[in-house]
């Protein structure tokens, strides 16, 4: 597994796991059960009581999946008279006769950046006077379906489509092709979310608009260096991603500008045992550099179980800065991105797009920043540095 060189090594995948809070659960069964038409725009769900007693969790789960329901446009809520379904898709105040855009994005989970960014492009839209007509693509998607759903989409009138690509794995190309095809054919403007559709370089004909995940790279690879690690690993979840090459390309960037210092790749799960223990026998890191949250907080689990001090002996840092964090057993370090600048700057590229079709693509890259907590900092620091 272990190549030591700056420039590649072997890759070990391995599945992603790990089970979803009880909060995003409810809330995915809510949007489904109301997507399917269990629930028709303009219906009031069953009382706080009463979903407690069908999800058997606590009330504080429920009303937290109402809440981000709420705030994404799906449910209106009315103090002491309950919730009650929006048209799907639709904001609350768009007025009637509104131009319509629409969305498809995977199936969102609550705490992540991407249901931050549909948040925001729901009201981003609004204030330009569009419909946000969002439309969920479920993960087994096939082109053909992923086809259809660009013509349902069309069907209502749309004058253009973000996007958030499919990981390029499996189907994943196939998937975002067939997107891309039918949006080409019909002239309709596609503007993607977060990643191009084709890995780093090999850039694709549509509008980007994402994080500068080289820059946010960069700054992990930095900040590692700078706290004295000499062997560092970039730890990714094994799924091709275009962000995923940005990031590890930014790492590298930073660590190439110190000869004394050297970076390793490895990919698979975070909770395999074995994989993290091999790692640490063969390369011996003293920082690993997680390509997102998740998987750092795997690892960082695997390695406390192993007794591996964290950041004592291994300095720990992920990308995103999702809700837990910060609530990790040792808070993370990690990149901040910003899901109000890529809602609002994606709206705006859309809105130009649409104006004038016949311009060339851009990219925007939003600057992130690193958050420095005490997987690398430790834990004295960390509190005198936040005084």
């Amino acid at each position: 597994m272990a190549d030591k060189s700056k420039t590649s090594g072997n890759t070990a995948r391995k599945s992603q796991g790990g089970a979803q809070p009880k909060y995003s659960t409810v809330y995915n069964a809510l949007l489904k059960a109301i997507r399917r038409g269990e629930y028709a725009p303009g219906s009031k769900l069953p009382t706080e009581t009463k979903l407690v007693e069908q999800f058997k969790v606590s009330r504080i789960t429920i009303i937290r999946a109402l809440r981000d329901l709420q705030s994404a446009g799906v449910l209106r809520r009315r103090r002491g008279s309950g919730s009650y379904v929006q048209a799907v898709g639709n904001t609350p105040s768009s007025p009637a006769g509104a131009e319509s855009v629409g969305a498809i994005f995977l199936p969102l989970e609550t705490g992540s950046i991407f249901f931050d960014v549909h948040r925001v492009l729901v009201r981003a839209a609004e204030s330009r006077g569009w419909r946000l007509i969002f439309h969920e693509m479920p993960l087994d998607s096939t082109p053909p379906h992923a086809a259809r759903l660009v013509e349902d989409v069309i069907a209502s009138g749309t004058k253009g489509i973000f996007y958030l690509p499919v990981p390029l794995l499996n189907l994943g190309h196939e998937v975002n092709d067939a997107i891309a095809a039918q949006c080409l054919a019909r002239k309709l403007p596609l503007v993607l979310l977060d990643r191009d559709i084709h890995l780093l370089h090999d850039r694709s004909m549509f509008d980007v608009v994402g994080s500068d995940n080289e820059l946010g790279g960069f700054l992990v690879g930095k900040h590692l260096v700078g706290l004295g690690c000499r062997r560092i690993v970039f730890f990714s979840d094994g799924r091709p991603h275009p962000t995923t090459e940005a990031r590890e390309e930014g790492l590298r960037n930073a660590v190439n500008l110190s000869a004394k210092v050297t970076c390793e790749r490895c990919s698979g799960d975070g909770d395999d045992a074995d994989l993290i223990e091999r790692l640490i026998y063969e390369f011996k890191p003293d920082g690993i550099a997680c390509v997102n949250d998740m998987t750092a907080a795997k690892v960082m689990r695997t390695l406390l179980r192993a007794g591996v001090r964290v950041p004592q002996q291994i300095k720990l840092t992920g990308f995103d800065d999702t809700a837990t964090a910060a609530l990790l057993t040792v808070p993370l370090t990690t990149v901040r991105q910003s899901a109000e600048a890529m809602g609002v700057q994606a709206v705006s590229i859309m809105s130009q797009r649409i104006v004038s079709p016949h311009l060339p693509a851009v990219t925007v890259s939003i600057a992130c920043s690193l958050v420095e907590r005490e997987s690398t900092l430790g834990r004295e620091y960390a509190r005198a540095k936040h005084l």
